[in-house]
């Protein structure tokens, strides 16, 4: 059976795994079958010294045939160090040589002790067992060949004298001989076997590499070009968003005016939805998403997230319920921003699903022990409730079940596949409960470790600065980037100073002093990286932000590990900007900080 499975295995590749095995069990038999010739060599003409002590007559006449036969032996193994037999060949040809000559001699002369024969032909056959590696063929032919020529000398002398050497041992050498090539079969289908095995499977390790290879590669390429394609999409939209948001801000003349300008933004906000949801849930599947592991309120997380659904809630009536367990404990220690991913997304469509009646969150406590909780979380609706149908998909990306699309709620089809991919990142799967037309509940649990650290917010070193005497850098090679940003800048009264790549910045911060600068990090000619190393070589400390398009987060931590002071990715709106604006700059009286009247809309995800 075993065989049969290996022979299958190479049965579409005889040139293959065939060829090596041929190669490789000639090498296993190299010098067992070279130490076969050359002994018999050596000692066949030496037992001739046997029958010149037992007193056998014609010992001279024995000892010149047996020194012919290791004359051709001799010229067997010179062809075969020339390169002329291979060692089986070799071995194979001498053990016949050594059948004929020796038959010879058992019907020519007569044998006194037949017992001392059989003795020594056991030890010949019990020696080529030991050293010979040949295939059943080789065995067979020699095992049958000894017993035929032999049995024949010895009949010719009489069937008496085939009898006497049968009761005197022979009977077992012929028993041995005939389970020589049993033996030799036995060990070639085990070597064979082995040696299928480990290149069969290393050619299959090999090819799981080279599969692992190309996926490597096909998962540089795919970050690679959503690298690429994040900034090209991105660029652009922070300066479609950012000349939305300055028309907001200026005074429009007619209600079709602010209709069109309105209609602009939420489209605007809807692409960038959509943009986010790809590149995040490519994220997550290119591995690219590491949950972090840092303490943080739960009560705290959810009261802002509470927050930021009652205008949606009370704007289409609904009732919006938080059930949390009041003996959870004040902190735990996860990933507090993906925790919030996952329930802004199933509120979200809970509330856009939901005409009347409620949404809720509940959060109950599952089991604890001395080190880590377990918590059970529900998002629940009063809503459209999804069809069993379309349940077992729902999670699938660009997914939407038939009862949405009919109502025309159209959305991405994404927000359900990121959440259930970064549970799966929590250790946790996603469980649906629904019936149309009576809404829906979604459940899952999390475990946590518990935290004993005192949350501390960071504040990065400020800078003190007299507005409007502090003067921005503003690097970008995009001009309408360059317009978004410095009329955000002058609408607060900060000075600023534009340059469009990292070479100009770099000339300009040296000749001229700069509270801030606002870096962008691609840019031709040199980019914002090679500038801000350039800045930091000469000692300066000025507080550098660094502007790109790129959403990942690998972009963040290489600027932040860098030398930049901070992080603002593309599109942006003027309440980001001015949020790390005044993180890093202050005046002696941070009441005197301007207030700007931004219009700074929540985005439909």
């Amino acid at each position: 059976m075993a065989a049969t499975i290996f022979q299958n295995v190479i049965k579409g590749d005889p040139h293959g795994l065939t060829n090596l095995w041929n190669e490789a069990f000639e090498a296993r038999a190299l010098w067992g079958n070279r130490i076969f010739c050359l002994t018999f060599l050596v000692c066949y003409p030496s037992t001739s010294i046997l029958y010149y002590l037992n007193g056998n007559p014609n010992y001279r006449s024995i000892f010149l045939i047996q020194l012919a036969c290791s004359g051709l032996v001799a010229g067997i193994i010179f062809l075969h160090f020339r390169g002329k037999l291979n060692s089986q060949h070799a071995s194979f040809y001498s053990r016949i040589l050594l059948i004929i000559f020796h038959s010879f001699i058992l019907a020519r002369f007569q044998t006194l002790y037949y017992y001392d024969l059989s003795i020594n032909l056991t030890l010949q056959l019990i020696f080529s067992i030991w050293v010979l590696h040949w295939k059943f063929s080789y065995a067979l032919i020699s095992s049958v060949a000894t017993i035929l020529f032999f049995s024949l000398a010895l009949y010719i002398k009489g069937a008496d004298v085939l009898v006497h050497f049968l009761k005197e041992g022979g009977f077992f050498y012929f028993l041995g001989q005939s389970v020589f090539p049993l033996v030799l079969q036995m060990r070639y289908n085990k070597q064979y076997r082995e040696f299928i095995y480990f290149n069969s499977l290393q050619r299959q390790n090999k090819e799981l590499e080279k599969q692992n290879q190309l996926a490597r590669e096909a998962m540089q390429a795919k970050s690679d070009f959503l690298s690429t394609m994040s900034h090209e999409i991105r660029t652009p939209l922070n300066g479609i968003v950012g000349v939305i948001h300055l028309m907001l801000q200026e005074d429009l003349r007619t209600d079709f005016q602010r209709e069109l300008v309105g209609t602009l933004k939420f489209s605007s906000d809807h692409l960038m939805a959509v943009v986010n949801d790809v590149l995040d849930f490519n994220k997550i599947n290119s591995n690219h998403v590491k949950l972090a592991t840092e303490p943080f309120d739960l009560y705290i997380l959810l009261k802002n997230l509470e927050k930021t659904f009652i205008p949606r809630a009370q704007e289409k009536g609904l009732n919006l319920i938080f059930d949390i367990d009041p003996a959870l404990p004040a902190q735990l220690t996860g990933d507090q921003v993906r925790l919030n991913q996952v329930f802004t997304n199933l509120i979200h469509n809970a509330v856009k699903f939901t005409e009347k009646g409620f949404v809720k969150l509940a959060v109950k406590e599952q089991k604890r022990d001395e080190t880590r909780i377990s918590l059970h979380f529900e998002i629940s609706d009063s809503g459209v409730g999804i069809p069993s149908e379309d349940q077992s998909s729902i999670f699938e990306i660009f997914v939407q079940s038939s009862s949405e699309a009919k109502r025309g709620n159209r959305g991405t089809g994404i927000g359900l596949a990121i959440t259930r991919e970064l549970l799966r990142l929590f250790g946790s799967e996603i469980k649906l409960e629904s019936e149309e037309g009576l809404g829906s509940c979604f459940s899952f649990d999390i475990e946590f470790d518990y935290s004993n650290q005192q949350l501390v917010v960071e504040k990065p070193a400020r800078v003190t600065v007299a507005i409007p005497d502090a003067r921005i850098l503003v690097v970008d090679d995009n001009a309408v980037n360059l317009l978004f940003a410095t009329n955000l800048l002058k609408k607060i009264g900060l000075q600023y100073d534009k340059a469009q790549n990292g070479c100009e910045a770099v000339e300009r911060f040296n000749n001229q002093h700069y509270d801030l600068v606002l870096m962008d990090l691609k840019m031709p000619v040199m980019n914002g990286f090679e500038a801000t190393q350039l800045i930091r070589a000469q000692g300066a400390t000025t507080p550098i932000i660094a502007l790109t398009a790129s959403a990942f987060t690998d972009e963040r931590d290489k600027a932040l590990s860098n030398g930049f002071s901070g992080y603002l990715a593309k599109p942006y709106v003027p309440g980001d900007l001015y949020d790390i604006l005044f993180t890093f700059l202050k005046t002696e009286d941070d009441n005197s900080l301007p207030k700007p009247q931004a219009q700074v809309l929540a985005q439909d995800h």
